[in-house]
């Protein structure tokens, strides 16, 4: 495929990331589609769609950032850096800060 195009929402543009394509960010809602959206413009591995209602020519526009040689070359680059073991790390670091917190039991 050149580009996926999407709402936003975090795990498409993980799912998208992994992949290494191209990306449209059309944000539908607030929150993380748009933090997001702006993230995958960041980081040069597609475009952020200003607005939830695109038009022929705004999403002319993102199409073209996002199927530049050097976007398509960004997002195959980070496909392998994505991790995919944020679940399991995120349970580690929330045990360890618990048990770090806990008062030692007394005997």
């Amino acid at each position: 495929m050149a580009a996926v195009v999407h709402h936003g929402g975090a795990g498409t543009t993980t799912t998208a990331a992994r992949a290494g394509a191209p990306q449209v960010v059309v944000p539908q809602a607030g929150g993380d589609q748009q933090y997001w959206a702006g993230r995958v413009a960041e980081l040069g591995i597609g475009a952020a769609h200003d607005g939830p209602t695109p038009t022929t020519e705004s999403l002319s526009g993102a199409f073209r950032t996002a199927l530049t040689p050097q976007t398509r070359t960004r997002a195959t680059a980070m496909a392998g850096t994505i991790r995919t073991d944020g679940a399991t790390v995120a349970a580690r670091r929330l045990l360890d800060t618990v048990s770090r917190e806990r008062p030692p039991a007394s005997a």
